[in-house]
């Protein structure tokens, strides 16, 4: 079995990189090639692991159709069994430039704000051939893709890889920040914090896409009804503009100045949430990311309900969520969680994610699909 990757980045998507030498080791005679712009950190990692390793560069611009052209003689020269596209600009150049190729292409899909898009969404489920499948890394993706007409035999659900055992093993590894020293925080201080790239907002939206204007707003309303709490907010900006993060701080200010802190870069998520009595999460769009880490670690968690958070902040099961527009809601739920000892919560929470994460059921899901689709290939073209 012969697998050709196609994937935008060497520098991130370290899930992809890990799911790969996972199903190398555990299926001998898997094989890979990888198309893959070079000079990330991983890109060594590929090339160690792979068959072949093409560097290549997905952009969207003018040269486009010469890439194109290039991509197309590479899969015909691999000729694999399948083709594993890892994102929407790779999917892209499948659609767009191997129509003619008869060999099936999954896109797995990372995330679900193009399906919340009407035009993006279309434009998606219309680009596809026959020879198109997809792998919905949670449930909300799937019933996206099922209630806009995609065949079940078209369409999986397995969970992004994520090492959930590994991922708990490494904070014992992990030196906290001692937030209440760095930030003069007194013991009787309550910590509510997030932490996150900080997004600025779409050119067609006024809030960012982590929500972080929303946070300032439960927080200022929080503060009426206690004032023996901080709220952390932790990230940088992703991307170099800080204007955006600027008027964040300002706004913070306004509330209340010096209990609004933000602390700057973090280098492992678990050294600052593991400060907080609180971690509070109310992006506009999201797959299971943002959350997980928080209630692994039994973090007591609330989410927005947007998206597919609601799989593992469940309200008043493993945490709590709510729209992010509704202020009271929110309010309502630090409050619960700040007067009680939330044991059950935080042990099921972690339980869910530990449950859902399992590297050994993802590894295995991700070959059983493999091995379906080429036997249906394997159908159509006998019969």
């Amino acid at each position: 079995m012969h697998i050709l990757h196609l994937i935008k980045t060497s520098e991130g998507a370290t899930w992809a990189i890990k799911l790969l030498q996972e199903m190398k080791n555990a299926y001998k005679e898997i094989t890979f090639s990888v198309v893959i712009p070079s000079g990330g950190k991983h890109f060594e990692e590929y090339k160690n692991l792979c068959k072949n390793v093409y560097d290549f560069d997905f952009k969207l611009d003018t040269g486009i159709y010469k890439q194109g052209k290039i991509l197309k003689d590479i899969v015909l020269k691999e000729n694999p069994d399948i083709i594993h596209s890892w994102f929407t600009q790779t999917t892209l150049y499948s659609r767009l430039f191997l129509r003619n190729v008869d060999i099936p292409v999954i896109f797995q899909v990372a995330g679900p704000a193009h399906l919340e898009n009407s035009i993006f969404k279309l434009g998606d489920i219309k680009s596809a051939q026959k020879n198109d499948y997809w792998i919905a890394t949670s449930e909300y993706i799937y019933n996206k893709y099922l209630s806009s007409g995609v065949s079940k035999n078209k369409l999986f659900l397995n969970y992004a890889f994520i090492d959930a055992k590994a991922l708990l093993h490494s904070k014992e590894h992990i030196e906290p920040r001692n937030i209440r020293k760095e930030f003069n925080i007194d013991e009787n201080i309550k910590i509510i914090g997030t932490a996150s790239y900080i997004y600025p907002p779409k050119f067609y939206e006024k809030t960012g896409i982590k929500g972080h204007e929303f946070l300032l707003e439960v927080f200022e309303k929080l503060l009426k009804k206690r004032n023996d709490v901080v709220l952390l907010i932790a990230g940088t900006t992703f991307g170099g503009d800080p204007s955006y993060e600027n008027k964040l701080k300002q706004k913070a200010k306004n509330i209340a100045k010096d209990k609004v802190i933000f602390t700057g870069k973090y280098h492992h998520i678990y050294e600052i949430i593991s400060n907080f009595d609180i971690f509070i999460y109310l992006s506009k769009s999201e797959n299971l990311g943002g959350v997980y880490e928080s209630l692994l670690f039994e973090i007591p968690t609330i989410s927005s309900n947007k998206g597919a958070l609601t799989e593992l902040v469940i309200n008043n099961e493993t945490g709590f969520n709510a729209d992010p527009n509704d202020t009271d809601k929110l309010v309502e739920h630090i409050l619960s969680l700040l007067e009680n000892d939330n044991k059950i919560l935080k042990t099921k929470g972690k339980d869910l994610v530990m449950n859902k994460f399992n590297k050994e059921a993802i590894v295995q899901k991700t070959y059983e699909v493999y091995t379906k689709i080429i036997e249906d290939f394997k159908i159509k073209h006998f019969d």
